[in-house]
């Protein structure tokens, strides 16, 4: 019998997840929590937007915002963002962390701007503009290079 109950929550859990993704929907940016409608005018408030659409989550939802020049910015659930890429142009350098600036400004890559780059809670991750990624811990140091 406990098998039975194991095998059909873990049955119930997998449709759920399965039902919580692809869920976006389109939204309009004053939907978006306050603190990602400052982060987008602070920042991007030259662009021309695409289109924005919320992801929701079990708990909370996600946000995703691109720009016609095809820059994107996601957000948590809280509005803080989480990885900011840009195609053509590289990414806002207030947004970029001392650190993080001040390494590859010392690098044999320093001519090269950051096209990409996201946060979580234990790394940071950038992109080059030619397709070098550099993996940071959370006090800055370089834990991956990847060409």
């Amino acid at each position: 019998m406990k098998k039975f109950f194991l095998a059909a929550a873990l049955l119930f859990a997998g449709i759920s997840v399965s039902q919580a993704d692809n869920n976006d929907r389109p939204i309009s940016l004053d939907k978006l929590p306050a603190v990602a409608q400052n982060f987008l005018k602070s920042h991007f408030s030259n662009l021309t937007l695409a289109f924005a659409v919320e992801d929701p989550k079990i708990i909370g939802s996600e946000y995703e915002v691109t720009y016609t020049d095809r820059t994107e910015v996601d957000f948590r659930s809280n509005g803080e963002w989480s990885s900011v890429e840009r195609k053509y142009d590289a990414v806002p350098a207030t947004i970029v962390p001392k650190q993080i600036a001040d390494y590859v400004a010392k690098s044999p890559y320093a001519n090269q701007p950051i096209r990409k780059i996201e946060r979580n809670a234990y790394t940071w991750e950038i992109e080059l503009m030619n397709g070098l990624e550099i993996k940071f811990d959370k006090n800055f140091q370089v834990i991956e290079i990847d060409d």
